[in-house]
């Protein structure tokens, strides 16, 4: 896998794996197990960069994806990079079953995200 370097000297691979669609926007999350061995050999084939949001999951655990990924990247940790995109929420008062996601770049909702 080709590295490329993001800003000064953060190392990634060229090519990114994007996560949402494991547990968010495609129809029910995939199954936690399957998706640990796929990241497991997303790894091994040399990818070293991986996306994903504090919203891919549900509003009941909106952070699903994160703890997905936390978990199956684990014994990785040292070895990878992992963007998580914060800012934006569910709009807790849509009587919607997918409900819609409002930005909210305020200083405490970032802080929070974090």
């Amino acid at each position: 896998m080709k590295k490329r370097i993001l800003g000064k000297d953060l190392e990634v691979s060229a090519i990114g794996l994007g996560c949402m669609g494991m547990s968010h926007a495609y129809g029910p999350a995939a199954d936690k197990k399957e998706m640990c061995e796929l990241l497991a050999k997303a790894v091994d084939r040399g990818y070293t960069f991986f996306d994903t949001a504090e919203v891919y999951g549900t509003p009941e655990n909106p952070h699903d994806n994160e703890e997905l990924l936390g978990e199956a990247l684990k014994p990785y940790r040292r070895n990878i990079v992992l963007a998580s995109k914060g800012g934006i929420r569910f709009d807790e008062t849509s009587e919607a079953v997918n409900k819609p996601l409002i930005p909210d770049g305020r200083p405490e909702t970032v802080k929070a995200s974090a």
